[in-house]
C-alpha cells in the first residue's frame, strides 16, 4: 500500500507540473478536442483505477467501452485508449494515470505532449509481458518524440529549475536507451535502465 501511495503522490506532482507549464497552442480539428463527455469518462476511469487496501483495482477492460466510443476517429485519442486498454488488461493500472494525464491535456488543448521517460517505462512493460510487436511499434516513433520532449522539458526547466536538476543526465540516458531498443536490445540490463528512467524521469 505504501508503494501505491508513493506512486499517487508522484503522479499528483507530475500532473501539477504538466498543467501549470502547458503552453497554449492552436487546437487540432477533431471531435474529441474540448469534448466534456470524454473528460468526464477519463475521470470516471481514473476513479475506478484507484487501488484498494490490497493494491487491487476495480477497473476492467469492459469499463473502457464508452472511452473507445468517444475516442473513435481520432488517431491520437485512439492511441491513448489502446495504451490504457493494454495496461488494464495486464493488471498495470498503477501506470494508467500517466496516460490519462496526457490524454486529458490533448483533449483540453489539442496539443499532444510526448513524455519519453514514461513511454520508455511502458515499453519495458510490453517487453516483459512478451508483447514485442507493440513494443517495436512504440519504439519506431521515439526519435521524433525525443526531440519534441527535449524542447518541451528544456523550456520547463527555465521556469522550474528546481525540478530539472538532473535533466542533462536523463536526456542522455533516454537517448542511449532508445538506441538500444532500436537495435533490438531487450536484455535485463536495458529493461532495468528503462524502469529507472521511468521512475525518476520528468516531463
Amino acid at each position: 500500500m505504501k508503494k501505491h501511495i508513493c506512486h499517487v503522490a508522484a503522479l499528483l506532482i507530475f500532473s501539477v507540473l504538466l498543467l501549470v507549464s502547458c503552453t497554449p497552442s492552436t487546437p487540432k480539428k477533431s471531435g474529441v478536442i474540448g469534448n466534456p463527455d470524454l473528460i468526464k469518462e477519463i475521470i470516471h476511469i481514473e476513479r475506478l483505477s484507484i487501488p484498494d487496501d490490497n493494491g487491487n483495482s476495480n477497473l476492467t477492460a469492459d469499463d473502457l467501452q464508452r472511452l473507445w466510443e468517444l475516442a473513435k476517429d481520432d488517431k491520437t485519442a485512439e492511441d491513448y485508449t489502446t495504451e490504457i486498454n493494454w495496461l488494464v488488461a495486464h493488471n498495470q493500472s498503477e501506470h494508467l494515470l500517466h496516460v490519462t494525464s496526457f490524454m486529458r491535456e490533448y483533449i483540453n488543448t489539442g496539443k499532444d505532449t510526448p513524455c519519453i521517460p514514461h513511454e520508455l517505462w511502458h515499453i519495458s512493460l510490453y517487453i516483459k509481458y512478451g508483447d514485442l510487436d507493440y513494443a517495436k511499434d512504440e519504439v519506431k516513433s521515439l526519435d521524433e518524440k525525443y526531440n519534441d520532449w527535449v524542447k518541451n522539458v528544456e523550456a520547463k526547466r527555465k521556469v522550474y529549475p528546481q525540478y530539472y536538476t538532473t535533466l542533462a543526465d536523463l536526456e542522455q540516458k533516454s537517448k542511449d536507451a532508445i538506441a538500444k531498443l532500436k537495435q533490438g536490445d531487450y536484455s535485463n540490463e536495458t529493461l532495468n535502465q528503462l524502469d529507472l528512467i521511468g521512475e525518476y524521469g520528468v516531463c
